[in-house]
Parts: C-alpha cells; sequence; structure tokens
C-alpha cells in the first residue's frame, strides 16, 4: 500500500511540474527576415491559404509578388542558409496567391494564380526540393482563395469560392496520381446573383476528418452574415454539422450547421485549427462592431463556446481595436493567435495606416494569454495580412511561424506600391 502511495504521488508531482513547465512557456521572435521588397499590395493574404510549412529541417515559405507573380523560397535549418527566390507562376492580379501543401514522400503541391478563372496547379519534382516543377495544370471554376490540404493517403482537398452566379465554396479533391474531381457545391448564401464574399478555412486532422470553416457577407441583398462550420469523414463525400447531423448541400442560412447569424454583421472568419482532442476552434472578425473586434469560438464537445479577444488585447493596448486573428495550436497544445490591430476609429479594416502585428499565446486553451508586438510601428504604412502556419496535412506542427505584409494596400486590384514581405521564426 504504501509503494502504491509512493507511486501517486510520484505521477502527481511530474504532472505538476510538466504543467507548471508548460504553463511557464515564454515564446519569443527568433528572427525576422525580409523575403521581399517587391511585394504584392496583398502579397501574403490570405488566411485560409497556408503559405509555409516546416518538413526535413527545412522551411518553404510562398507569397505573391507585384503584380501577381507567384513566389516560393527554403530555408535550411541546419545551414541557417536561404534558397533562391523561384517563380512558380503568374496569376491575374493581387487575388493570385498560393496556398501549399506536402505529402507524406515530401513532395510539395502548390495551387495558385486565379481570380475568377481555373487554378494553376503544380507538383515538386523532387522530396523537399523548390528548384523544378511539373507543368502547371488548370482546374475549378471561377476560383479564388484556395485553402489546401493533403490527406494521410497523399490525397488532395480544396475548398474555394466560385465568382460565378450564383457565387458558392467550392470543395475538389484530387487522389493521388489521378486528375481533379469535379466541383461539389458546399455553402450558398440562397440568391441567384449578386457578389458574394465567402471566407472559406480548410483544415485535416489527426483522424482524418476534414474540417470546413466558413463565413457568407453577402453586400447587397443582406441574406447571408453567417458564420459556419461543417467536417466530413469519408473524404468529401457527405458533411455533417458539429453535432454529427449530415447535411444537405449545398448548406444555405437556414441549415443547422452556423454558428452565429445577423443581417447587421459585417463578419469575416479568420482561420480553422483543431486542437489536440480533435474540436474545432475558429477566430472571426466583427468589422460592425465599435470598437472592431475579433470573437475566438471553440466546440467544446457540446455546445460552441466563444471569447472576446478584444478583452485581453486591450490590457495591453487600451487604444486599439483588433482585426483579423490566425489561430494554430502546435504538438504540445499551446494555442498560436497572431493578430492585427490598429488605432480606435480607424478608416478601415482593410489597410488602415496605423494596423500593426501582435502575438498571443496561451498553454491553457485561452483561459490566459501572454501577448507582445511583432512589427516595428511605421506610422505611414500599415504591417497587416498576416498568415500563420499551421498543419497542412494530419500531422501537428512545432512552433509556427508567421508571415506578414508591410506595406500599402492600393486601391484595385492590379495596382499599388511594392511593399515587404516579412517572414517571422518563433522560439519558446
Amino acid at each position: 500500500m504504501k509503494k502504491i502511495l509512493i507511486i501517486l504521488l510520484t505521477i502527481i508531482l511530474l504532472f505538476s511540474i510538466f504543467c507548471q513547465k508548460k504553463n511557464n512557456t515564454k515564446l519569443t521572435i527568433k528572427s525576422s527576415t525580409i523575403l521581399s521588397q517587391n511585394g504584392s499590395s496583398r502579397a501574403t493574404a490570405y488566411m485560409m491559404s497556408n503559405k509555409i510549412i516546416t518538413a526535413d529541417n527545412k522551411i518553404f515559405v510562398s507569397w505573391l509578388d507585384l503584380v501577381a507573380n507567384i513566389q516560393i523560397k527554403m530555408y535550411d535549418i541546419q545551414t541557417d542558409q536561404w534558397s533562391e527566390t523561384v517563380l512558380l507562376g503568374k496569376g491575374a492580379d493581387n487575388h493570385a496567391g498560393p496556398a501549399i501543401t506536402m505529402d507524406s514522400q515530401g513532395f510539395l503541391h502548390a495551387v495558385f494564380g486565379p481570380h475568377h478563372s481555373p487554378f494553376q496547379y503544380r507538383m515538386s519534382k523532387n522530396p523537399y526540393d523548390i528548384s523544378e516543377w511539373s507543368e502547371i495544370k488548370r482546374f475549378g471554376v471561377a476560383a479564388t482563395y484556395p485553402s489546401l490540404v493533403c490527406d494521410a493517403e497523399d490525397n488532395l482537398h480544396i475548398a474555394y469560392r466560385c465568382g460565378a452566379e450564383p457565387w458558392r465554396i467550392l470543395y475538389q479533391k484530387k487522389f493521388k496520381d489521378q486528375d481533379w474531381s469535379e466541383p461539389v457545391d458546399l455553402v450558398h448564401a440562397g440568391v441567384k446573383d449578386g457578389y458574394i464574399h465567402y471566407g472559406n478555412s480548410l483544415v485535416i486532422s489527426e483522424d482524418g476528418v476534414l474540417h470546413l470553416g466558413f463565413h457568407i457577407y453577402d453586400l447587397h441583398s443582406k441574406h447571408g452574415q453567417s458564420l459556419g462550420y461543417l467536417k466530413s469523414k469519408d473524404n468529401g463525400t457527405t458533411w455533417k454539422n458539429v453535432k454529427e447531423v449530415t447535411m444537405q448541400i449545398p448548406v444555405k442560412p437556414d441549415a443547422d450547421c452556423f454558428i452565429e447569424q445577423d443581417q447587421n454583421f459585417d463578419i469575416r472568419i479568420g482561420n480553422l485549427a483543431i486542437d489536440s482532442k480533435g474540436l474545432p476552434w475558429l477566430t472571426a472578425l466583427h468589422n460592425e462592431a465599435r470598437p472592431r473586434t475579433t470573437i475566438l469560438w471553440h466546440y467544446n464537445g457540446q455546445d460552441w463556446e466563444s471569447q472576446d479577444l478584444i478583452e485581453t488585447t486591450q490590457n495591453h493596448y487600451p487604444e486599439k481595436e483588433l482585426l483579423y486573428c490566425g489561430l494554430t495550436f502546435d504538438r504540445d497544445g499551446i494555442m498560436y493567435i497572431p493578430a492585427i490591430i490598429q488605432k480606435i476609429g480607424g478608416s478601415s479594416h482593410w489597410g488602415d495606416p496605423s494596423q500593426e502585428v501582435i502575438f498571443l499565446y496561451s498553454p491553457d486553451s485561452g483561459q490566459t494569454f501572454n501577448i507582445f508586438p511583432i512589427s516595428e510601428i511605421d506610422p505611414n504604412l500599415p504591417n497587416w495580412l498576416i498568415n500563420i502556419e499551421r498543419p497542412y496535412n494530419p500531422k501537428s506542427i512545432g512552433v509556427p511561424s508567421l508571415l506578414y505584409t508591410h506595406g500599402d494596400a492600393g486601391h484595385k486590384v492590379n495596382d499599388g506600391d511594392a511593399t515587404e514581405v516579412i517572414f517571422v521564426r518563433m522560439n519558446k
């Protein structure tokens, strides 16, 4: 009995030490590198598109140079050296930014280059190597905003916005060594014509489940203004809500898969992430709120719970409102949230000169946060368009890296001054 008691006390002590170490996690900036001084006006947009992969002691980073040159670069962690920049292709305008993933053999896959036209797709010819790529293949319908992942069997999955009326979110898959499937309608605002803004963040969890977080924002007919969630356990054949009820697709605003809805919302999803329990988390900017703020949502296994992140950030930045927030977890369960702040009453959520990048991280699923600044303050130009490294396949990641843009938003999709593309490595 005494031996059992000693063993139990030892286990409790070790667990206590582990928890204390985890709660004392200190995140710092390891390095900050300007990858390009010729970035597009949307060089590192958009958050649904993963642009950073760490594998085989290398970091692969992709972005968009003026006006629509799709670039990729590789950092060798062991030698502390960057490769030459490789041009993957060209798009039509500043919506052409890439989404990248990697299969189990180390081959990179990139989708890029549209704005209401077919995607361009390429695969690296050698594993963990960006020097040579396959010929460009095209697929998709009036495509924009790619969100791309690879499953354990090396099949690719993508969600994107279709800009052909009726505007909607489409899903396609590419089984290994096969062509892309026909597109499937997933989300529909419920109107036949007019501009619809969608967000579509697709991830795959360690059990192979596809998870889609999305928003609908219908500028004209006010039919959308919704934040929703879907998942698929059978490679995108059927889609369910968070309570495992099969949905009739495409889902519309009256479907039982929405987290929050209101005709007065001006809502934008950040990105979706899955925790170690396989439960979904996502961030959502409320641009209609004053001050503007971002809500952190998560499903606790029974219900959706929300947390207003401005209550945390204003403890450190009381004169700032909170805009877009990214989201990811590392393999130790640490939550990472890069965020954009700007002065209260800023002219717009889109490229206001007062915008700056900060970083929140939490060792305890959002109960407590540590916060520190990332970007250098520039009163004339915004630091914005954050893109956080996240799992690109079912495996978890280590400490994530971060991309952002320092420069003006421009006025049209094919203009603007050159920007700086900044890559930040974190350390804990």
